[in-house]
């Protein structure tokens, strides 16, 4: 049981080749999850059939991120500024994609305290620079700064050597435009906020499913399948941990997670499904089959079964769905636009002090606008193998504790003859 509850995900051993040369620890993989629509390479140049000339795969700690000759190799003639080696654009995103599983933050009453005492406001002002979400806004707000500098520049130059009028432009327009991209902000953080608490209230319910399942039919088989229970439990906790797993199957590996759970062949025959949750609800309900329950009882846990299943397809439904593309390319587009024009209509009224009003704003919105697309995909911040493990423990606890607890319940015939005597 201790394994069980005290189990933690490990990350991929990229080590099993698969099709299209992406490779993957231990699991087979359908052909077009390697496809187009995950993995696109661009065309390498002079393969006028698009044929990439070979791939490698490179792994961080939480994400994988698969590269090509013809995206490594940059064309010798071009003279174009690198835009992704000036920024670190691929070493940001990992650190950020990293920093994702320190947010997996599950509260106690002691973090409560802490969360709503009057330090907070000190604790957020000292930890400023460490905001991984202000990390990951530098190179734009880097761009805003610049062009607000620009502007300053040049306007001084216009007044003071060319004795010119300066560059502006009424605030009039951006008066205007606020409250759209206001709109704009706020239906992106909230679409964003209702997927997340989608998934937790999923998870929440997943939680609560599998005691209910669990006590159904430990209380229900009869007291000589204690295999038949066991192994109830134990595809129960699996199935749990398969879900986290599934989606999160970019980082985290099917097979040694599921090794310390399951047996040898039980693992096998897992792990030869394309679908591995799936597999194992199908073998849940063979196992209630197998028990020669009433139609009532079976229909009890059936029931709980199907929830599962729903559990699993709301999940497919959050991670494969993005909120439309449309809404967030337009969101980033018309608030980095607006960003970009500020400086020329701050400039008369804030003169010098154009620059830190500038990257002030800045923050503001783009911090606002990070957040939603961060928590648009709820399962890498949510801490689901803390659920896992609260699964593993409540039902081996009932399991474990059965021959007590029934124990506890007085027997008929002891009752009368108190009672008589």
């Amino acid at each position: 049981m201790s394994a069980l509850a005290t189990h933690a995900s490990t990350h991929t051993t990229l080590n099993m080749p698969l099709a299209s040369g992406v490779y993957r620890g231990g699991l087979p993989i359908r052909r077009e999850l390697a496809g187009r629509t995950l993995f696109k390479a661009r065309r390498a140049p002079g393969h006028a059939t698009g044929h990439v000339t070979g791939h490698a795969v490179q792994r961080s700690p939480g994400r994988r991120t698969i590269l090509t000759t013809s995206n490594k190799t940059e064309n010798p003639g071009s003279s174009g500024i690198d835009l992704n080696a000036l920024f670190k654009y691929d070493e940001m995103n990992i650190a950020r994609e990293n920093d994702r599983e320190g947010r997996r933050v599950v509260f106690s009453p002691a973090l409560w305290q802490k969360h709503r005492s009057s330090a907070r406001y000190s604790r957020a002002l000292s930890t400023f620079f460490e905001s991984s979400v202000l990390m990951g806004l530098v190179p734009p707000v880097a761009g805003c700064a610049v062009v607000a500098a620009a502007v300053c520049g040049w306007n001084n130059y216009e007044v003071n050597t060319l004795l010119n009028d300066p560059w502006v432009i009424d605030l009039i327009p951006f008066s205007l435009s606020t409250s759209a991209l206001s709109l704009l902000l706020v239906f992106r953080t909230t679409s964003s906020y209702d997927r997340w608490w989608e998934a937790r209230k999923e998870w929440g319910g997943l939680l609560n499913r599998t005691r209910d399942f669990c006590r159904q039919g430990i209380t229900w088989f009869d007291d000589r399948d204690e295999i038949l229970k066991a192994q109830l439990v134990r595809y129960t906790v699996a199935y749990a941990y398969a879900l986290k797993v599934h989606l999160r199957s970019d980082a985290e590996d099917m097979q040694k997670t599921l090794a310390p759970i399951l047996k040898p062949n039980e693992l096998e025959a897992a792990l030869d499904n394309v679908h591995v949750p799936n597999h194992l609800l199908k073998v849940i309900s063979n196992i209630v089959r197998e028990a020669g329950l009433t139609t009532f009882q079976t229909a009890q846990m059936d029931e709980n079964i199907t929830f599962f299943h729903d559990v699993l397809g709301k999940c497919e439904r959050i991670l494969k769905t993005p909120i439309p593309l449309s809404y967030t390319r337009i969101t980033s587009r018309f608030t980095l636009v607006w960003l970009l024009f500020l400086p020329f209509a701050l400039w008369k009224s804030c003169g010098i002090a154009t620059i830190p009003t500038e990257v002030f704003v800045a923050l503001a919105l783009l911090g606002i606008e990070d957040i939603g697309v961060q928590i648009e995909e709820p399962f890498s911040v949510l801490a689901c193998e803390v659920i896992c493990g609260s699964v593993a423990m409540n039902t081996c606890s009932i399991l474990a504790m059965q021959d007590r607890d029934n124990a506890l319940i007085a027997d008929k015939a002891t009752v009368v003859h108190n009672v008589n005597a």
